[in-house]
């Protein structure tokens, strides 16, 4: 029988195309929410892109070169090509990249045709570090920084949170109710025993 895909509640942007989450998960794992990435991080890409070809036009203007046959023409606009196509590119993986967060771990899932899934179980978890710089502030995202005992892990941090407020506190409310992180005076110490004077 195939496994079914729980509904998501998704925090952020949802549009995109469905992933399988199925082949991910082991058995008893469930998806507490997933969020995309948020649009900022296409920024980069696609103000190189932009700048290059600003640059290219303004160059082939200025110079007044001529159309035909102009290795700066045609080195230019390589670059402006180029660039556009790497923007493109990212726009096509930021479709596909997703964080979840499951009751057993938090994962990014990325890449388009080579498929890298990085996870991090939740009971490694020994600090968070939440960071907002100035423009994470004006567009509302932000950076998730995870640091575990001992060794190097395979999911350190997660850039472009979308809505980092609401992502922070629904992580850290999970985080908190895994038996590991419970505090002691938590626990379930049984019967209170009867006392007879």
């Amino acid at each position: 029988m195939p496994l079914r895909r729980p509904r998501i509640p998704r925090i952020g942007w949802s549009y995109g195309p469905d992933i399988d989450y199925g082949k991910y998960l082991s058995p008893g794992e469930e998806v507490s929410f997933e969020v995309r990435k948020h649009g900022a991080a296409l920024l980069r890409p696609g103000l190189r892109a932009l700048l290059a070809w600003i640059f290219f036009l303004a160059v082939h203007n200025w110079l007044d070169l001529p159309s035909k046959n102009n290795p700066i023409d045609t080195l230019l606009g390589g670059l402006a090509l180029g660039l556009t196509g790497w923007a493109a590119w990212r726009f096509l993986e930021w479709r596909v990249e997703r964080v979840l967060v499951t009751n057993k771990r938090i994962v990014e899932v990325k890449g388009i045709f080579t498929r890298k899934v990085a996870s991090m179980p939740l009971a490694k978890v020994t600090d968070i570090t939440y960071q907002r710089d100035l423009l994470a502030r004006a567009l509302n995202y932000g950076e998730l920084v995870l640091e575990s005992a001992g060794q190097k892990q395979a999911l350190e941090s997660i850039s472009f949170i979308p809505f980092p407020d609401s992502f922070y506190r629904d992580f850290m409310e999970l985080l908190n109710d895994t038996p590991e992180h419970r505090r002691p005076d938590d626990a379930d110490t049984g019967e209170i025993p009867r006392v007879s004077i």
